[in-house]
């Protein structure tokens, strides 16, 4: 999907309305709304086949889903009523009938509830996929709050945040020319507007099969004949860095970046994700791919470090008022984050949380 084709999802999903389906548990057994609305049919119908031939639904699989609900529910919901003009027919019990009121009833106040209440996420994030992101997202939702996180990638995620799409734009974009990480995106045009907040450290390197049999150790390894990469998606700060890699060789070897592209197998892929790359790997589909230590713990791979990377928060000025930024600030901050981070590889400094530019 394009970064185009996503922003017009996005627009769409802006008007999308939420449609729920209300089931009731009673005595310790679900009824589902499919069970709920046969009955209003039967009530309304007074035949089984009408019905059947109404729901395009079988005679005996209409009986036999009546007889699992009153085996469960312990009572009987219908009876036939034999006779009279028109021949017999059937009917809903007493309580039968209750157990279908108490449903409309229900679904309406269900149905006015999600009218009247503001269904929009508390907080709202996108950017580069990261388990620091997931843990902080996890202790802001303990507080009774939600967070949204849209994994799009470092340069999606700012675009995200300009158009008003989300909150905060997590990011870990480095500047192939000089190996500055973040700063120096702020100071294109389009992002004045924004600021930056302090993040954190993780580790990135090559994610290999285990015992690492391609022995690949060093960014010159990506140009062997008998490796392939698995690569990230053009825009993601992982593509970057990649590129940061190339230019060193490149400068080394004296040799253009686009002819060394050329030398690696697997370079004009893209995968969208850091899990989606090292699955990759995982299946054989792939050598090698370039991501944080935390995926190659998850997918039982080998990791190799080449460097530890910045990843920062970027949201926009006039919301660093907004409650939920400053909620969000203060668990970057916290210790309860710096201690669960550390188990996956993410370091915090005494700068974590405070403004890089103002």
């Amino acid at each position: 999907m394009t970064n185009a084709e996503t922003m017009r999802l996005l627009r769409e999903l802006k008007d999308a309305k939420p449609i729920v389906n209300v089931e009731l548990e009673v005595t310790g057994h679900k009824i589902t709304q499919e069970d709920l609305k046969l009955l209003e049919a039967i009530m309304e119908k007074g035949s089984i086949r009408r019905v059947s031939a109404e729901l395009n639904v079988s005679y005996r699989t209409i009986w036999l889903r009546i007889k699992r609900m009153e085996d469960e529910l312990g009572f009987y919901l219908v009876k036939r009523e034999k006779g009279g003009l028109g021949g017999g027919k059937v009917v809903l019990t007493l309580q039968a009938q209750i157990l279908t009121e108490k449903y409309r009833v229900l679904s309406k106040l269900v149905q006015k509830r999600i009218r009247e209440t503001d269904l929009s996420p508390t907080l709202r994030i996108s950017g580069s996929d990261c388990p620091g992101v997931e843990l902080l997202i996890h202790l802001y939702e303990e507080k009774g709050k939600v967070a949204e996180y849209l994994k799009v990638g470092s340069q999606l995620g700012l675009e995200l945040l300009v158009n008003g799409y989300s909150d905060l734009a997590g990011i870990h974009i480095i500047d192939p020319e000089t190996g500055e990480y973040n700063t120096h995106v702020m100071r294109k045009k389009l992002y004045q507007g924004l600021v930056l907040i302090h993040g954190y450290w993780r580790e990135i390197g090559f994610i290999v099969e285990k015992g690492n049999p391609k022995n690949i150790q060093s960014p010159k390894d990506l140009l062997r004949s008998d490796v392939v990469l698995a690569n990230r998606n053009k825009g993601s700060g992982t593509h970057l860095f990649t590129q940061y890699l190339l230019r060193e060789i490149s400068r080394e070897i004296g040799s253009p970046i686009q002819a060394l592209t050329r030398r690696i197998r697997g370079y004009s892929s893209e995968y969208y994700s850091h899990r989606e790359a090292a699955l990759a790997v995982l299946m054989k589909k792939a050598d090698v791919t370039i991501g944080p230590r935390w995926v190659a713990d998850e997918l039982g791979l080998e990791f190799i470090p080449l460097a530890r990377e910045k990843f920062d928060f970027a949201t926009r000025k006039e919301l660093l008022k907004k409650d939920a930024i400053r909620d969000f600030i203060s668990l970057l901050q916290s210790q309860q984050f710096k201690e669960e981070a550390s188990k996956k590889g993410i370091y915090i400094s005494q700068q974590t949380g405070t403004l890089l530019n103002k």
